[in-house]
């Protein structure tokens, strides 16, 4: 249920208010994919891939475009999934991973790296064009910085209710 809130809130953030904000050409912030690292490990990875997906489709139909969203969500779906398993095998235990336990730091670390990978795919795969290459790197670091700090004040506001 709680997810189900956030699918809705996500996509009600992103469509409504971050996609209709122009901040300099050089900044678009994708708040979406909090969905997308909320989702329980205890879920199958089929399960991960597909509400990946869908949140990225449902991103794709509000923002006619043509898959990208789609495409990058389902990437950083799966690398969460190889994360949160290399990070289990590491700690040889059955604990649960989970957004809202992770320290500020590792929040910090894992959504940059996952968030870069998404926007730099979403922002290649809409430019596909090597000349751009630079162009492609600057808005991509932007967006991350931006996206990366609305992601940490979605947690510090979460950490607030629990």
């Amino acid at each position: 249920m709680k997810n189900l809130k956030l699918f809705f809130w996500a996509i009600f953030i992103q469509v409504f208010i971050l996609n209709n904000i122009q901040l300099s050409g050089y900044i678009n912030p994708y708040y979406y994919v909090i969905f997308i690292f909320a989702i329980p490990s205890k879920n199958s990875s089929a399960q991960t891939l597909f509400f990946s997906f869908l949140i990225g489709f449902v991103i794709d139909l509000f923002s006619y475009s043509y898959g990208v969203h789609a495409f990058a969500s389902v990437l950083i779906g799966y690398l969460k999934i190889l994360w949160v398993r290399k990070g289990n095998s590491m700690k040889d235990s059955e604990e649960e991973f989970e957004i809202r336990i992770l320290s500020i730091n590792q929040f910090l670390i894992f959504s940059f790296y996952l968030v870069f990978i998404h926007h730099f795919t979403l922002f290649a795969l809409d430019q596909f064009n090597f000349n751009q290459f630079f162009s492609i790197l600057k808005v991509t670091l932007t967006s991350t910085m931006f996206t990366v700090l609305l992601l940490l004040i979605h947690k510090l506001f979460s950490i607030q209710k629990t």
